[in-house]
C-alpha cells in the first residue's frame, strides 16, 4: 500500500453518457489535452476515428484501423489522459482478452480506483475496431455504431495498448471495466481493442486518484439527456463486433 500513497490525477474531457446520446462535438482542443498527460485514448468529433495517445503522440485511427498523426486543432468530445507515471510493473502473457482481463485484475490493489496502463508486448493476434465518421443530423452511438464501425484483425505484430480502467460506480462518466486502445511500434496500425493473443508483455500501470473531469460548453452537451440508465448500450457498443 505504500506505493499508492502518492496521488496521481487523470483529466477527461466530456462523458459517457453525453458520447453515447450524440454529444459528438467537443470544446477540448488536442493542443490542450497534450498540456494534461501523454498517455490516454478517446474519440475525435463526429466519431471520425478511435483516438490514441502514446508517448506524448495522438494518433487517429481511420476506418481501417491505419494511423495517422493529428493536428494540434482538432478537437475531441470524449477523451481521458494522464502523465504516466507507473506505479507498478509486471510480466505477462494472455492468449485472451478475458484471461488479459483476469491478470490485471488480480494486480489491482483495490476495485474502487482509476488506474491507466500501458502494455509493450508482441502479440500473435490483435483484433481491432474503428468508425467512419458521422454526420449531422447525429443520431445516438447505440443507433449508428453498426453501420459506421470496422473491424480488422493482425498477426504477429510489436506494439502498445493503452488502457484505462474506471470502477462501476463511476459508470456514467466513462466505460466501466478495462478499455484499451493500441498502436503497433511502426506507428501504422491501431484502435479499439476487442480481441487479442499477447504471446509475451510487460505491464506497467499507474494508479489514479484524482479525477478532473471537464464538461463540454455546448448547447447538445445542455440539453442532452444524461439521466437515463445507460448499462445495457455501453456493454453493447463496447462488445460490438461485426454488424456491417
Amino acid at each position: 500500500w505504500d506505493l499508492i500513497m502518492l496521488k496521481h490525477a487523470i483529466y477527461q474531457t466530456g462523458t459517457l453518457n453525453s458520447l453515447l446520446e450524440a454529444v459528438y462535438d467537443g470544446d477540448t482542443t488536442l493542443e490542450y489535452l497534450a498540456s494534461k498527460g501523454n498517455l490516454g485514448l478517446g474519440a475525435l468529433d463526429a466519431i471520425d476515428g478511435e483516438l490514441i495517445i502514446c508517448d506524448g503522440e495522438f494518433f487517429r485511427a481511420d476506418a481501417n484501423c491505419r494511423l495517422n498523426k493529428l493536428p494540434k486543432e482538432d478537437k475531441t468530445p470524449f477523451a481521458i489522459i494522464s502523465h504516466f507515471q507507473p506505479s507498478l510493473s509486471f510480466d505477462l502473457n494472455a492468449d485472451s482478452f478475458a484471461n488479459l482481463e483476469r491478470q490485471l485484475l488480480a494486480q489491482l490493489p483495490s476495485l474502487n480506483l482509476i488506474y491507466t496502463f500501458k502494455i509493450k508486448g508482441v502479440f500473435s493476434q490483435i483484433d481491432l475496431r474503428s468508425e467512419e465518421c458521422t454526420c449531422r443530423p447525429y443520431q445516438r452511438l447505440i443507433e449508428i455504431l453498426p453501420d459506421l464501425q470496422r473491424t480488422c484483425t493482425f498477426e504477429q505484430l510489436q506494439g502498445t495498448l493503452v488502457g484505462v480502467y474506471f470502477p462501476n460506480y463511476l459508470a456514467q462518466v466513462n466505460v466501466p471495466g478495462f478499455h484499451f486502445h493500441f498502436v503497433d511500434a511502426k506507428q501504422e496500425i491501431g484502435g479499439h481493442v476487442f480481441g487479442l493473443n499477447l504471446s509475451a508483455g510487460v505491464v506497467e500501470v499507474q494508479i489514479i486518484h484524482e479525477l478532473d473531469l471537464n464538461l463540454i460548453a455546448s448547447a447538445e452537451f445542455y440539453q442532452a439527456n444524461l439521466t437515463r440508465n445507460i448499462t445495457d448500450e455501453v456493454t453493447q457498443v463496447e462488445k460490438l463486433r461485426s454488424g456491417v
